[in-house]
């Protein structure tokens, strides 16, 4: 588990080198998702709430970035934000994204 949370900037560079595409610099503050897997109901996931089910069976976690590459992806402390991969939603499943104001 992790015992400290990530800057928005190490998040950034660790998903760049991690997964090797490139990752736009907007800082997302939540996306509202429509997912195709029938078992995930439409969702607002926005950064620095807590989520249950971000993929089938997951626990409720901290949400602590949210990021635009090929997909979206949602980091928590321990998924994307410095270990491990983050939860991905399809650009499909993205209704929409809401950037924050600075």
């Amino acid at each position: 588990m992790a015992t400290e949370t990530k800057s928005w900037e190490e998040i950034y560079e660790y998903l760049q080198d991690t997964m090797k595409v490139p990752v736009k610099k907007k800082r997302i503050r939540a996306i509202t998702v429509n997912p195709s897997n029938h078992w995930q109901p439409k969702m607002r996931i926005e950064v620095g709430k807590y989520y249950a089910n971000l993929e089938y069976g997951a626990p409720p976690e901290l949400v602590v970035a949210i990021f635009e590459a090929t997909v979206f992806y949602v980091c928590t402390p321990d998924r994307g934000a410095g270990q491990g991969l983050p939860y991905f939603f399809s650009r499909e499943d993205v209704r929409q994204v809401e950037l924050y104001d600075d």
